[in-house]
């Protein structure tokens, strides 16, 4: 199955929605805000957060999304938490209908080669809780090595979690492997929609990337 990613846009909200619903039993145990509760105002809330972050340089959002159809499959995120060094902190899931397709894989991917080409990153962390294997899979699969165990790192329903720490460097990323041939959208929002303001495109690293966008 071929996979693209994309920013979210607004029009995301209701179909974030039902892939949410729709993954409650797989990824619930893992993240506690993926429960039957989960409500179209959630999903606004999060698609509003994921412009903004985009646009402030501090967190990068996209959907996956299948080549012939529009429906999302699920989602990656790269979240830069500081200036202070070139490291990245992904997180990623798929919908219920969409598991063990390479969807997560394929995904995953394309948003690790954008970070490290675009922002200048020199690794992305992963913290993933052991009993997670299929998680873990798809960090292997990305060319993730296993570094250490962290107690602090993941906190599901207020309470601390073990989570095991991975981290993908450039050069340990297979490329074409996990690649697309071509692509159907760009993986840079142009503007931020609902406000006009410009971003920048082609960033050379996260510095510039915050800079600009402050000045937006």
């Amino acid at each position: 199955m071929q996979v693209d990613i994309r920013p979210f846009t607004l029009s995301d909200a209701g179909e974030l929605q039902r892939a949410v619903l729709n993954s409650v039993g797989h990824i619930g145990p893992w993240l506690d805000w993926c429960t039957p509760s989960y409500v179209l105002k959630d999903a606004q809330d999060w698609v509003a957060e994921s412009m903004a972050l985009w646009q402030q340089g501090r967190a990068f959002r996209w959907v996956m999304l299948a080549e012939d159809k529009q429906q999302i499959l699920g989602s990656v995120e790269v979240e830069v938490p500081t200036l202070e060094a070139p490291v990245g902190r992904m997180g990623y899931w798929v919908r219920h209908n969409a598991t063990g397709k390479g969807v997560c894989s394929q995904g995953a991917a394309q948003a690790l080669d954008w970070a490290f080409k675009s922002l200048g990153l020199q690794r992305v962390e992963l913290f993933i809780q052991p009993a997670n294997q299929a998680s873990i899979r798809v960090a292997l699969k990305l060319g993730a090595e296993f570094l250490d165990e962290q107690n602090n790192e993941i906190v599901y329903r207020g309470e601390s979690r073990l989570s095991n720490r991975y981290v993908v460097k450039p050069e340990g990323l297979p490329w074409v492997d996990l690649l697309p041939a071509r692509r159907r959208w760009p993986l840079t929002p142009e503007y931020a929609e609902g406000t006009g303001d410009r971003l920048p495109v082609h960033p050379k690293n996260i510095y510039e990337f915050r800079s600009s966008a402050k000045k937006a």
